[in-house]
């Protein structure tokens, strides 16, 4: 009897003086899986599908596997349904739901990419992100995506 009741007390001080224990951190909210597509105004369009966690400094992590669906370019054609994938890192703001990330590696062997600059927003009810892009200087890239299984 006594052994138990002292294996009692041990565990509560040890749960007491370590909170993280009984304590889980709630996940931000842009933190799973997503699915949408970026086009910009010279008529590429890419289907993505991203996937975004949360380092533990506060950072975003991700990567966005993108396909290529269409092109403007001639010699692109031959690439049309090809992969390549983007490696990102940024910051989230919770107060405003704002998101700002880059690209900050890549695998790519059919060279259909290149790294890119997001300025997105999380909706209120954090089934759906959306902005703009770098696209290489003019911000004229769209990015619009939803939360896995909400599609």
């Amino acid at each position: 009897m006594k052994k138990v009741f002292l294996q009692t007390v041990l565990l509560l001080l040890a749960l007491a003086f370590n909170p993280v224990v009984l304590v889980a951190q709630e996940q931000p909210a842009f933190v799973g899986n997503w699915k949408g597509q970026w086009i910009n105004s010279l008529g590429y369009v890419y289907i993505a599908d991203m996937q975004l966690t949360a380092a533990s400094d506060g950072r975003i992590l991700g990567k966005i596997q993108w396909t290529l669906k269409q092109s403007p370019r001639a010699e692109e054609q031959s690439k049309l349904g090809k992969t390549g994938i983007e490696f990102v890192s940024g910051t989230y703001e919770s107060r405003n739901g704002v998101l700002m990330f880059e690209g900050i590696s890549k695998t790519d062997p059919d060279n259909i990419l290149g790294l890119d600059k997001y300025k997105l927003v999380l909706a209120d009810d954090s089934n759906v992100i959306g902005g703009i892009t770098f696209n290489n200087g003019d911000w004229r890239g769209v990015f619009s995506l939803v939360r896995s299984g909400h599609d």
